[in-house]
């Protein structure tokens, strides 16, 4: 090299070549799955030895939190970089993302990225004014059974997806120029609910050997529900290993950035659906030869608003400031972070679903993590949380209160205003600390680190418009002409939303507000 040659001119030239060559991006996101049940985090009971290799080869982010633990929400947060209760129509369980909020994946495309997508993208909720579903235009043709012959022989169940995501995903990189980047979106269906009766058995998981956690009654029922809910999260894995194959059988695995999280936690009491650990910690793991270091583990809090941020700064676009998320890239390089990444993590809890008990309303929550403590917010203390997915594992609590008093107050019962956990001391955040004198001037700073995050950012809340939640759309029914139908999810209709306004309006009028509920709770009982 000519030694008069500019060591400035040499960096400038190396940084167009990497702009010039932006990674791929896959993003894997399971739906309903805690951080403690899979390998990194721990886990000797679930089999992941894929997510396993992830985790040697990449780096594992250990206190990462969603904006909110409910499905739509929480992938609008993840697409925008925002946090949830911003989105209007978009902060709540099925309803629409405005096309106002730009996604990453929208970025990406404008970029000369290909965008696509497999299995579940930005859902449940219906399409207003998108043409296609925020995650990338879907690729779902390639169906086959849900439990194929290698992963339990003899046991072939087809589901209603059917879904083959690594197959989709292999057909859409077939399709793909190899100069061409691209940004690949997989939604596993797994480990929602319902489960496939008898899988566990199949894959060899014994019952007996579940580690229930102590906020649910460690009996036969549960043990059974928790062990079908495992081997749901092993058909995610064995996924996750044809992806990783698919990307080394096109050579494509050196130049693609990886992530694998999930939108909330698992689906029982006091975990999805709740702002406590088991319903917002999520397991998420960021891979990429050269892109990440090997084997790094980051206890810097993070958020799943993170993501896109993270996407758009690995390819070299802007970051759009309305975004609330941050970049995760300075963590995951060779040299460890200079500074914590965020002193505190923000979440909220807004109307889950309609469900027997809840009369239609939600159980409002917002709160605060720092890396010791737990500091919820109840909005509406007098609130029934009943609005939490249904499953044997709530049968079971609900006909057995007597036997388990206090589980079934933890899960279902009021609660005061002000909760506060110690998280080292109690990761099950079962003993409440905001009565307590001494955690009196901690709880006075988390609280106005609270409410000044929450203002800052333009939470309905704080200027009192609850009904801008209560009230927010909620497409799980179909509105003709004063009935009320239930639906199956879907990523478009065939009525405009002033149309389907207008006739929400009707139902309103017709019925009355107390038994537009009613009749919306009966058709829907045993249906979400």
């Amino acid at each position: 090299m000519n030694a008069r040659f500019p060591i400035a001119v040499l960096a400038v030239c190396l940084a167009s070549v990497a702009a010039a060559t932006p990674p791929n991006i896959v993003f894997i996101i399971a739906d309903d799955l805690s951080a403690p049940h899979i390998g990194p985090y721990g886990s000797e009971e679930v089999r992941t030895p894929n997510l396993d290799r992830l985790a040697r080869e990449g780096v594992v982010f250990e206190n990462a939190f969603v904006s909110t633990p409910s499905c739509t929400p929480s992938r609008a947060a993840i697409l925008t970089g925002r946090d949830g209760f911003e989105l209007g129509a978009g902060a709540t369980l099925w309803g629409y993302l405005p096309a106002e909020y730009t996604t990453y994946p929208e970025l990406l495309e404008q970029r000369g990225y290909r965008i696509g997508a497999s299995g579940k993208g930005w859902a449940p909720g219906f399409l207003i004014d998108r043409a296609v579903n925020p995650a990338g235009t879907p690729h779902n043709d390639i169906r086959r059974p849900v439990v194929p012959a290698e992963v339990a022989e003899g046991f072939e169940i087809v589901a209603p997806t059917g879904i083959d995501y690594a197959a989709n995903f292999e057909a859409f990189l077939a399709a793909t120029p190899e100069d061409a980047p691209f940004a690949f979106w997989i939604g596993t269906f797994e480990p929602h609910r319902g489960y496939t009766v008898g899988l566990a058995a199949a894959l060899g998981k014994d019952a007996a050997e579940v580690t229930v956690p102590p906020f649910l009654p460690d009996s036969a029922e549960v043990r059974e529900d928790v062990n079908e809910y495992y081997a749901e999260v092993e058909l995610i894995d064995a996924q996750v290993g044809r992806v990783l194959a698919a990307l080394e059988a096109r050579g494509r695995s050196g130049d693609t950035l990886l992530v694998f999280t999930s939108d909330n936690g698992m689906p029982f009491p006091r975990a999805k659906a709740t702002l406590y650990d088991y319903g917002t910690r999520m397991p998420l793991i960021l891979w990429g030869k050269g892109k990440a270091a090997e084997g790094r583990r980051v206890a810097d809090l993070v958020s799943l608003t993170d993501i896109a941020p993270t996407f758009l700064d690995a390819a070299g676009v802007p970051a759009p400031a309305e975004m609330t998320g941050r970049s995760l890239m300075p963590l995951v390089g060779s040299a460890p972070p200079v500074r914590p990444h965020r002193p505190f993590a923000v979440y909220y809890r807004e109307r889950h679903g309609f469900y027997p008990g809840s009369a239609g309303e939600s159980y409002p929550s917002r709160a605060i993590r720092t890396r010791d403590h737990l500091l919820i917010w109840n909005a509406d203390p007098d609130a029934v949380p009943s609005d939490v997915d249904g499953g044997p594992t709530k049968t079971f609590m609900h006909d057995r209160r007597a036997d388990f008093p206090r589980l079934f107050e933890l899960s279902f019962g009021k609660r005061p205003e002000f909760e506060l956990y110690a998280v080292a001391d109690d990761p099950y955040q079962m003993r409440n600390l905001a009565a307590d004198g001494r955690f009196a001037p901690l709880l006075t700073e988390l609280k106005a680190q609270l409410f000044g995050y929450l203002r800052s950012r333009g939470d309905p809340r704080m200027a009192g418009n609850s009904d801008a939640f209560r009230y927010a759309p909620y497409f799980g029914v179909v509105f003709q002409q004063g009935l009320l139908q239930w639906t199956p999810e879907q990523q478009g209709q065939d009525l405009d939303f002033a149309e389907r306004r207008e006739l929400l309006r009707q139902a309103f009028a017709n019925l009355g507000e107390e038994a537009f509920f009613a009749e919306m709770l009966r058709r829907q009982d045993g249906k979400l």
